[in-house]
C-alpha cells in the first residue's frame, strides 16, 4: 500500500515515505517530565490529516492504520503475520480451491447497535467492486464468480452466496493462493448498507463498523478522536478508553511533544537525536523496531517524455546516491536493487540493481539525445523529511545535469495526483506490502492492467503481464515464484523506478504505554495497548 509509512507501522501500500525527522531542537526533558493530567487516550500525531476513513476507499497507511480502529474483516494477522479469524469462527476450502465456507462470529454487532451479518460482508465486497465506489482495491476481488459483471445500477456478485445469516460462500473462477489474504485487507472490512446510503460519499466521514473504537470527533486538519466501542466483542477490549491522532504536527514538534509528556508514540526520532536513543539505557525499553516489507522509490511516469526512453530511466538509477540518502536517515535501511524488500518470500539475493555511477549516467543521457540533460518536477509530499531526502536527489540529478524543480503537497492531494495518469512525470514514494507474497509488489504496482489505480509510473510491458498472468494462475508453489522472479528481472531492466531504499522502522513510546507492538505486515493496532495511569475505560 502506498503511504508515507510512520514508524510504527506500513503502508503502508499499502505503499512509502519512511518519514524521518531531519531537524532536531535539543530536548533535555524526559517523556516523563509532563506537569499535566495523565490523558484517557493513547496520543500520536501525524503532519497530515487522515485521507478517508472508508475502507472502501483508503488505501495508504494512515488511511489504514485508522479505519483498523473502526472495522473488522473476516481474518485478520497475529503478531507473527499469521492468518487468524476475525469476524469468521471458522472456514472450510473445498478441495479444488475454489469454494471457500465462512462462518461467521454471532456475538458481533455494528457501533449502531446492530448484529453484523453474512449479507454485510457480502454487501462490503460488492461495494468494492462497484465501479461507482471507485475502490482502488476493486482488483483483488475480481477473481470472485460474477464479479466482472459489475456495473450500471449495482453490483450483485453470483459467486458470493448467503445460505444462512452467519455463513458466506465464496466461489471463485480460479484458483487464487493469495485470496485468504486479500479478506484481511480493510478493503473486505464489514460495513452496514443502510449507513452508507444515509451518508452517501460522507460515510468516510460518518463510519459505523464493528471495531473496538468508534470515530467521537474528527476536527479536520486538526485532530481526530477515537473512543472505546463499549459493545466490542472481545470482551474487555479495547484496554484503553480511546486513541487521539493529532494533524498538523510535523516530525519536528512531535519529538518536544513527546520529550514533554504531550505524545505516548513517537514514530519519527529525528536522524540526530536518534544516537542518544540507541546510547541512552533508559529509552531502550521504551524502543521498538521491525523490519518490515517496504520499497522506497522514484517513479517515474513511462508515458510522458524523457522517461519514455528506457536509457533515461536507467541514467537516473545510476545518478542517484541510495548511500546518502541512507546517511540521512542514520542509516536505517537498506539499499534496494529492486522491488522487492529482502524479507518478501521470493527475494532474489543475486540481482545487481544500480550502482552509483554518475558517468554511466551522463553516457545514457547522451546517448538517449538529453546530453545537455533536461528539466522535470518531482512532486513529493510536504513534509521536512521527504523534502530533504527531495534535495538530496535533486543534488545528485544536477550532476547529470538533470534539472528538478521540488513540488511539495500535503498527503491526500499528492496521492490523487500521482493517481492521475498525466499528471506527475517524477513522484517520491513508495510501497508496503499488504500481504507477505511477491505479487503484491509485482502484480499491483506493474501489470498494465493496474494503470490508473496502482500502477503510478502507467508501466506496460507484455511480456512482464504474461508473466504476472501465468504466475497468477499457478498452483505449484516453487514455479510461482520463479515466474515472479522472472517478471521482476524483466521490469528491473525496464525501470519504471529509481530504487531507493528499504526502511527499518522504529517507534519510541512513553512510559505509561504497555503492551505495544509493531507489526511487519500491519500498522501498529491499538485495541490492546494498555497505559498504567489511564482511568480504566
Amino acid at each position: 500500500m502506498a503511504g508515507p509509512f510512520p514508524e510504527f507501522h506500513q503502508p503502508c501500500a499499502r505503499l512509502v515515505l519512511a518519514l524521518l525527522a531531519i531537524t532536531c531542537v535539543s530536548c533535555t526533558r524526559s517523556s516523563s517530565d509532563s506537569a499535566s493530567e495523565p490523558s484517557p487516550y493513547l496520543r500520536f500525531a501525524d503532519q497530515d490529516d487522515v485521507p478517508t476513513l472508508d475502507p472502501a476507499r483508503g488505501y495508504d497507511v494512515a488511511s489504514w492504520q485508522l479505519e483498523e480502529l473502526l472495522f473488522n474483516t473476516l481474518l485478520d494477522y497475529d503478531a507473527d503475520g499469521k492468518l487468524v479469524p476475525e469476524l469468521a469462527s471458522q472456514w472450510e476450502t473445498a478441495p479444488d480451491g475454489l469454494t471457500y465456507t465462512f462462518h461467521l462470529r454471532r456475538d458481533v454487532r455494528f457501533s449502531n447497535g446492530r448484529p453484523l451479518l453474512a449479507t454485510d460482508v457480502k454487501y462490503a465486497i460488492e461495494r468494492v467492486l462497484d465501479p461507482h465506489t471507485t475502490s482502488p482495491g476493486a482488483e483483488f476481488f475480481r477473481g470472485i464468480v460474477g464479479a466482472t459483471a459489475c456495473g450500471g445500477a449495482g453490483c450483485r456478485v453470483e459467486g458470493m452466496v448467503v445460505p444462512d445469516p452467519y455463513t458466506l460462500e465464496i466461489r471463485l473462477r480460479d484458483f487464487d493462493p493469495l485470496f485468504l489474504h486479500k479478506l484481511a485487507m480493510p478493503f473486505a472490512a464489514a460495513v452496514p448498507a443502510e449507513e452508507v446510503a444515509r451518508w452517501g460519499d460522507d460515510f468516510a466521514r460518518h463510519p459505523v463498523g464493528s471495531g473496538p473504537f468508534v470515530l467521537q470527533e474528527w476536527s479536520s486538519g486538526q485532530r481526530l478522536l477515537f473512543v472505546r466501542n463499549p459493545d466490542y466483542f472481545l470482551s474487555g477490549v479495547p484496554h484503553i478508553a480511546g486513541v487521539l491522532r493529532l494533524a498538523g504536527v510535523n516530525d519536528e514538534l512531535a519529538w518536544l511533544k513527546y520529550e514533554s509528556g504531550q505524545l505516548d508514540v513517537v514514530p519519527s526520532i529525528p536522524p540526530a537525536e536518534f544516537p542518544r536513543v540507541l546510547a541512552t539505557p533508559d529509552y531502550q525499553p521504551l524502543l521498538y523496531h521491525v523490519t518490515t516489507m517496504r520499497t522506497q522509490y522514484l517513479g517515474m511516469n513511462c508515458e510522458q517524455a524523457p522517461f519514455t526512453d528506457r536509457r533515461v530511466r536507467h541514467a537516473l538509477n545510476y545518478a542517484v546516491n541510495k548511500e546518502k540518502l541512507l546517511r540521512l536517515i542514520n542509516h536505517r535501511g537498506v539499499v534496494a536493487k529492486g522491488f522487492l524488500p529482502p524479507d518478501m518470500p521470493g527475494y532474489n539475493p543475486a540481482v545487481v540493481g544500480y550502482p552509483y555511477d554518475p558517468p554511466r549516467a551522463r553516457q545514457l543521457l547522451a546517448e538517449a539525445g538529453y546530453e545537455a540533460g533536461f528539466r522535470t518536477t518531482l512532486w513529493i509530499r510536504s513534509d521536512p523529511v521527504t523534502l530533504r531526502l527531495a534535495q538530496s536527489v535533486q543534488q545528485d540529478l544536477a550532476e547529470v545535469n538533470v534539472a528538478i524543480q521540488i513540488k511539495a503537497i500535503a498527503w491526500g492531494p499528492f496521492l490523487e495526483a500521482v493517481r492521475s495518469r498525466n499528471l506527475v512525470p517524477l513522484f517520491l514514494l513508495g510501497w508496503e506490502a499488504d500481504f507477505p507474497d511477491p505479487s503484491n509488489f509485482l502484480e499491483v504496482l506493474l501489470h498494465s492492467k493496474y494503470i490508473g489505480t496502482n500502477n503510478n509510473t502507467n508501466y506496460r510491458n507484455p511480456e512482464v503481464d504474461a508473466l504476472l498472468d501465468e504466475a497468477a494462475h499457478t498452483v505449484d508453489p516453487a514455479l510461482r515464484l520463479r515466474l515472479l522472479q522472472t517478471a521482476e528481472v524483466q521490469a528491473i531492466d525496464d525501470a519504471p523506478w529509481v530504487f531507493l531504499y528499504h526502511p527499518v522502522s522504529y517507534a519510541l513510546v512513553s512510559k505509561r504505554v504497555r503492551d505495544f507492538q509493531l507489526h511487519p505486515l500491519r500498522p501498529t493496532r491499538f485495541d490492546r495497548v494498555s497505559l498504567v495511569d489511564a482511568p480504566a475505560p
